[in-house]
């Protein structure tokens, strides 16, 4: 625990990232005002700032499917953080509403439970599009399609999460969704000094606020012919 938090000299803690459950709880216990960003948990109620993971990549699955895509994959795994959940629940939902079943094979894990990136297994049958739950993962999935001779997007379409350096070191350049971190970050301040101006904010309700991310569109993915 950071020595500002032990000895008290910390008004109230912005904790950034997904920690452990043990570390979250044990840091609840300083009872001081926290506020989570870029991720939400069910161990502690506090307040909560996130990019709108949910339906933004609802959006970007969305575009593949109008591209003409119907067998869409995720890399990710789901069981490591609330925002990779959301992600794939995001691409989840609109394979729903356009009544397009998933394929269990297509759930590529990239990482293992302490969040150390693993070896990507792909499937012996590959989707036509992969939706990655981030830009690195993004820019892994296609050296690795790459060394098997899959061309990206020609054979196989991929998207990305971030719009971070590996949208643009990626050959071909992600599509993918735009974080409004500057948005995130102020909002995160403004309820910090909220909690910390009002004893009844700070103590009372609690809420999840979501910040809209945009789609970045590149070279990485290709409008499949319709089928006659």
């Amino acid at each position: 625990m950071p020595k500002a938090i032990s000895e008290n000299k910390a008004d109230g803690v912005i904790l950034l990232g997904q920690p452990s459950n043990e570390y979250i709880e044990y840091l609840s216990k300083e009872n001081v005002p926290l506020v989570f960003l870029d991720f939400y948990t069910d161990k502690i109620n506090t307040d909560v700032v996130v990019t709108d993971n949910f339906y933004a990549v609802y959006e970007l699955t969305n575009y593949l499917i109008n591209q003409g895509h119907s067998e869409i994959g995720f890399v990710g795994n789901v069981h490591t953080t609330s925002s990779i959940q959301d992600r794939f629940l995001g691409m989840y939902k609109s394979l729903l509403e356009h009544r397009l079943h998933f394929n269990d094979h297509y759930l590529i894990n990239d990482r293992d439970d302490t969040g150390k990136f693993v070896n990507l297994e792909l499937p012996n049958k590959l989707p036509t599009a992969f939706v990655c739950n981030c830009d690195r993962v993004g820019y892994l999935l296609i050296q690795k399609l790459n060394q098997k001779g899959v061309r990206v997007p020609e054979d196989c379409s991929v998207v990305g999460f971030d719009n971070d350096i590996y949208a643009t070191l990626s050959d071909p350049s992600l599509t993918t969704v735009e974080v409004d971190i500057e948005e995130m970050a102020k909002v995160a301040t403004k309820r910090m000094v909220e909690k910390l101006e009002s004893d009844h904010v700070s103590n009372g309700s609690y809420g999840r606020m979501l910040i809209k991310g945009s789609l970045v569109l590149r070279n990485s993915v290709r409008r499949l012919e319709e089928r006659s």
